[in-house]
């Protein structure tokens, strides 16, 4: 078993780099998710996570543990995003989504991962209609497994509001995703 965020981010303010690494590998992936979620381009999304985990490391002193790391992990990443949404508005463009290159085709036909792949990118099209709060609350809960009550933190909002998030956000990509399915445009 590996070691608690706590005790990684204890040997870290002793000085042990090695545990900064470990923890970074460990949320790399989720802020990443969330960057690319507001800026659409993998570029963007990298320099915002490299920008994060600086911030991170600069910061953690101010970690208090008041409240999950990856609570205020995320919270930070959702600034950091926020604020790189502020400045580069009138720069923005919608980046096409790959083929996950981690994936493992298996027995899939050429047919079924052409038709996975317009899946994908329909769905992820469909999350960037969606408004930012909402989207970043739909990765959190479905793509990055985290709990109601993680989310509200890093939101700042209640419970509840995130339940009312989520199916609202649910609801308009179903809509969404069923009229493009019957070929109906908005």
């Amino acid at each position: 078993m590996g070691k608690t965020d706590e005790m990684l981010i204890e040997e870290i303010r002793d000085g042990n780099q090695k545990s900064f690494d470990e923890l970074m590998q460990k949320y790399q992936q989720p802020v990443y998710h969330i960057a690319y979620s507001y800026t659409k381009t993998s570029a963007a999304a990298m320099d915002i996570t490299q920008n994060i985990f600086l911030k991170i490391y600069e910061n953690l002193s101010k970690f208090r543990g008041e409240s999950q790391f990856k609570t205020w992990l995320m919270r930070i990443s959702y600034n950091e995003s926020q604020n790189w949404i502020k400045k580069n508005r009138k720069h923005l463009v919608f980046e096409e989504v790959d083929n996950n290159p981690e994936q493992e085709s298996g027995t899939m036909t050429q047919e079924d991962e052409l038709l996975a792949s317009e899946n994908r990118t329909l769905l992820l099209r469909s999350l960037y209609d969606l408004n930012t709060k909402y989207r970043l609350a739909v990765i959190l809960r479905y793509f990055e497994n985290y709990s109601i009550l993680d989310i509200a933190e890093a939101l700042d909002c209640s419970e509840g509001v995130v339940k009312n998030m989520l199916f609202r956000s649910l609801e308009k990509l179903r809509s969404k995703l069923n009229l493009i399915d019957f070929g109906e445009n908005q």
